[in-house]
């Protein structure tokens, strides 16, 4: 499942480049996870792409190497044009300015001593600069939250729909130019997650953000992207615009998603195997070739390229 970025593209300007990222652990005894193997994609000016797949396919420790939390194991990221690989501290430290993260447990993200006023100018207070009281209570209010009932009260005193609002005015007072977001409404009510939702939509047409979403609710990601990158064991399956996943959806794993959603309609046949092969030996060939219902001996023997098939639509399967 190979590929550049610069094939994924449709034209525009291009806010952020990753080419062949790999991201591995040791985790003792010789024994490595890999769990990101060689994805190359791209982030156009004011649009949302989002990553897609099940749990252990790779996509949280993607986004984290893209902001170099920690760096990746081997690749190339670049932020308007700066390679961030090997960026020096201080370096890196300023460009991360213009990255910021949504993290999937807002409680958990913010400092639980703290108040919400000192928190949301964290940021910026780490470059040696508080903000005054009216960008802190402009920032509040552009998610949504009453600087007057919030000022002063610490996280614990707050929902977990507040706590996710306090993490995005924390973010975007800092000004990025992107956002990544990580599962950032999982863990909240489902009433709460529309709303917040619509908060990182709105927020980024209002400020013409490029966003990274993602998660592994297919519903979310459609609903919020403008393409879908899909992930299954630290590859590439597909790239897809939002409209066109349920009528076009190729690969067998994407059409897998689509048929799990309850009451969609049955394709596919189910996979025999469901159970996913561990990242520290992932399978030959085609990483999906294992729970695969077209599978066939070419699978086993070589990893199916990226290739397009119509304009702004990927796939990597031999079968396709």
């Amino acid at each position: 499942m190979a590929g550049t970025g610069t094939t994924h593209l449709r034209p525009g300007e291009r806010v952020l480049s990753v080419e062949d990222l790999v991201v591995e652990f040791p985790v003792g005894r010789g024994r490595t996870v890999h769990a990101v193997s060689g994805i190359s994609f791209d982030l156009l000016d004011g649009e949302t792409l989002g990553i897609l797949g099940e749990s252990g396919c790779g996509k949280s420790s993607a986004g984290r190497a893209v902001m170099q939390l920690p760096p990746p194991t081997a690749g190339s990221v670049k932020l308007n044009g700066t390679e961030l690989t090997g960026l020096g501290r201080s370096a890196l430290r300023d460009s991360r300015r213009k990255m910021q993260m949504i993290l999937q447990n807002p409680v958990a993200a913010l400092n639980p001593r703290r108040k919400v006023a000192d928190l949301v100018a964290e940021g910026p207070a780490v470059w040696g600069g508080k903000p005054d009281r009216s960008r802190i209570e402009a920032a509040l209010e552009a998610v949504g939250l009453d600087p007057a009932t919030v000022w002063d009260r610490r996280p614990h005193e707050l929902s977990g729909g507040q706590c996710q609002r306090v993490c995005i005015a924390r973010a975007l007072l800092l000004d990025p130019r992107v956002l990544i977001c990580d599962e950032p409404v999982s863990s909240l009510d489902v009433s709460v997650q529309a709303q917040i939702l619509n908060l990182l939509e709105s927020t980024r047409a209002r400020l013409g953000l490029s966003m990274i979403f993602i998660a592994h609710d297919l519903a979310v990601v459609k609903n919020v992207s403008d393409r879908i990158m899909v992930m299954y064991l630290g590859k590439i399956c597909e790239v897809v615009p939002s409209g066109a996943l349920a009528g076009s959806a190729l690969h067998p794993y994407t059409r897998l998603l689509l048929a799990s959603v309850p009451d969609a309609p049955q394709g596919d046949a189910e996979p025999e195997n469901t159970e996913l092969p561990s990242p520290m030996a992932p399978p030959t060939g085609c990483r999906f070739r294992t729970r695969c219902p077209l599978a066939t001996d070419l699978c086993a023997k070589e990893e199916p390229n990226l290739r397009q098939t119509t304009d702004g639509h990927h796939v990597a399967c031999h079968m396709v």
